[in-house]
């Protein structure tokens, strides 16, 4: 086992749970939550934390040295990650659940933060069990009875671990190209043929089985999205009474040799083609597939988040730890002088600009994060209330809205954060020894899979914010961010700050306005060159209003008697950085849009002469 080099900081965790979201504590009052005393929650994390740096971190090099390989068509894994499995279930494979009871669970909300750790410590090894969570609410929400009889437990539970399987060589982002088929036999099963592409963690035996949710078409069912249905595969079939029958026909092909992610076995699966692959239909129900997939997407939507968080956050605190030990040159105003001290290259105005960009982008997409899974966690214990039908709609409104942003916006700026980690540590960073390059490289895949991060974008313009027509889910947006804005007059301190983000959503809603006048004159296809400009636009006015929104928490902290009086006033620092000097981008993007000449598009016959005389 190799040396950890993940870092994390609890603080930031019980920040967020104590001082910044106070609607958090409710849900500590809830039946669902009532186990989650503060103290229960404290040791949970410090055990996660703990777990992370001394289980997970250490084999985090070393898988990706290792890497995994495909020998006589059997996925050979990185050497620590059975050892490492089987700890991680004995400890945290019912991670739902407050120290293993069933009838007390641990929020959302506070469920990510562990997963921040866990996926920041060893995120191939965490794709293996990273969808059994998210698979066990599909079968739940959408399975029959025998469905969830034979499946729910054994995911929740991590005894099994599943896979989503989505992707075909020819149907990336495109699924209405899917072809994999199903053919219904007598007794209600299917037999399943196809192949599938890229697929994470699709073939290991740290497990007795393993459950591919596979996207195919029935017999009848006709082309494009519609006709796509959810079948549940097993790798060994079950039967109705929950043993284990034959092998069925699920074999790995070949493995991706690529750039990160390298213990995590991505693999090209086919069903059926040396012998019976037999199917359940989810739910029993054909044609519906992509909208039951939407659950387990926006869950790894939000899951890519969290990873790309995980990682990002340790890059900044190993820079910050470099810089803070570098012994390099002297301040720049005094470098003519010859009786001025080198110093550590933290206090070099550069190098600490590169810092609070880090930082200040950790700790909003935390906090943006942290935001989506508090209202996830409220709409649970608000579910069958028919007095909180209001709040479950605002709630379930704002996941809607952030989800796209979390995935998109959140792994665009980890892979930022880590280019000035290695910027910040010079030569240092580029090596393999300190890690962060390896981070970068992890991270890259994450604005690429569960839908590029355009496709996020597409997502949010046309189906989230209703092509600029004021969406109901806008509406919700507005409310919260009108709401903060009023409490502006209680925190005289920040009036420039709070001026500021109001402006900047104003920019927001004028470049909206701008994509409905496109709509209403036939210029749709003018969107698709802004839609991630205005994706970022929202992501930098949603960290913006949370990050000034910790540092009145924090304003307030340091109003009492504070022990930790520095932490504190970084948050207020964090903001003020990220609202002047990042902020401000939304008025360039703003200006981008209103401007007739930004718009180029360029007719395919002239990018292929452009190749004509390259070979």
């Amino acid at each position: 086992m190799g040396r950890n080099i993940y870092k994390a900081d609890l603080r930031e965790f019980k920040f967020l749970i104590e001082d910044q979201f106070h609607q958090a504590r409710t849900l500590f009052d809830h039946p669902l939550y009532k186990n989650c005393s503060p103290e229960l929650l404290d040791d949970i994390l410090l055990r996660a934390k703990q777990f992370a740096y001394q289980v997970l971190g250490p084999g985090y090099q070393e898988a990706d040295e290792q890497s995994c390989q495909l020998v006589d068509g059997k996925v050979q894994l990185p050497d620590v990650f059975p050892e490492m499995w089987s700890r991680f279930k004995e400890e945290w494979g019912d991670m739902a659940s407050v120290n293993g009871e069933q009838n007390s669970s641990l929020p959302p909300f506070v469920m990510q933060m562990l997963l921040e750790m866990f996926m920041g410590a060893n995120p191939s090894f965490m794709t293996y069990g990273g969808f059994c969570l998210p698979s066990a609410t599909l079968v739940e929400k959408y399975g029959s009875d025998i469905q969830k009889t034979l499946f729910k437990d054994k995911l929740a539970t991590s005894e099994w671990t599943s896979c989503l399987c989505l992707t075909e060589p020819q149907a990336g982002s495109d699924v209405s190209l899917v072809e994999t088929k199903a053919t219904r036999q007598d007794d209600g099963t299917y037999l399943l043929s196809g192949e599938k592409y890229l697929i994470s963690a699709g073939m290991h035996d740290l497990t007795g089985n393993t459950i591919y949710f596979v996207m195919g078409r029935g017999e009848k069912s006709g082309s494009g999205t519609y006709g796509l249905s959810c079948f549940i595969v097993p790798k060994y079939w079950v039967e109705k009474d929950g043993s284990l029958g034959d092998f069925n026909h699920v074999e790995c092909v070949s493995l991706a040799d690529k750039m990160g992610f390298k213990g995590c076995a991505n693999t090209h699966l086919t069903f059926g083609k040396n012998g019976q692959c037999r199917a359940y239909l989810l739910g029993d129900r054909e044609n519906v597939g992509l909208l039951q997939f939407l659950t387990l997407m926006n869950q790894a939507r939000i899951s890519t988040g969290v990873y790309a968080l995980g990682m990002a956050s340790s890059a900044y605190y190993n820079a910050l730890s470099y810089a803070s030990k570098r012994l390099q040159g002297k301040r720049f105003h005094e470098s003519f002088s010859s009786t001025a001290s080198r110093v550590n290259i933290v206090e070099h105005v550069d190098v600490q600009r590169m810092l609070l960009e880090m930082k200040s982008k950790v700790e909003g997409c935390r906090a943006l994060i942290a935001k989506l899974t508090l209202s996830e966690s409220l709409v649970k214990t608000f579910s069958g209330n028919v007095d909180k039908k209001s709040e479950i709609a605002h709630h379930q409104g704002l996941m809607n809205l952030l989800t796209p942003v979390v995935k998109a916006y959140v792994s665009d700026q980890a892979w930022r954060i880590c280019e000035l980690a290695i910027q910040t540590c010079g030569g240092q960073g580029y090596l393999k020894k300190l890690g962060i390059e390896q981070y970068a490289r992890d991270i890259k895949v994450l604005a690429i899979w569960e839908g590029t991060n355009f496709i996020q974008s597409q997502d949010l313009i046309r189906d989230k914010l209703g092509l600029g027509n004021s969406s109901k889910l806008f509406q919700v947006y507005k409310t919260e961010i009108d709401e903060f804005i009023a409490k502006a007059t209680d925190f005289p301190q920040f009036k420039e700050e709070f001026d500021r983000l109001k402006e900047s959503f104003g920019h927001l809603e004028v470049a909206l306005k701008a994509v409905h006048v496109w709509v209403r004159t036939k210029e749709m296809f003018k969107i698709p060159a802004y839609s991630t400009r205005i994706l970022h636009m929202m992501g930098d006015i949603t960290l913006a209003w949370l990050l000034l929104e910790a540092a009145c928490a924090a304003s307030s902290k340091l109003s009492e008697v504070c022990t930790d009086k520095a932490f504190y006033e970084s948050k207020i620092l964090s903001a003020r950085f990220f609202i002047h000097n990042e902020l401000p981008r939304t008025k360039f993007v703003l200006e981008v849009i209103q401007d007739p000449g930004s718009f180029c598009e360029v007719e395919s016959p002239i990018w292929a002469s452009l190749l004509s005389d390259v070979e």
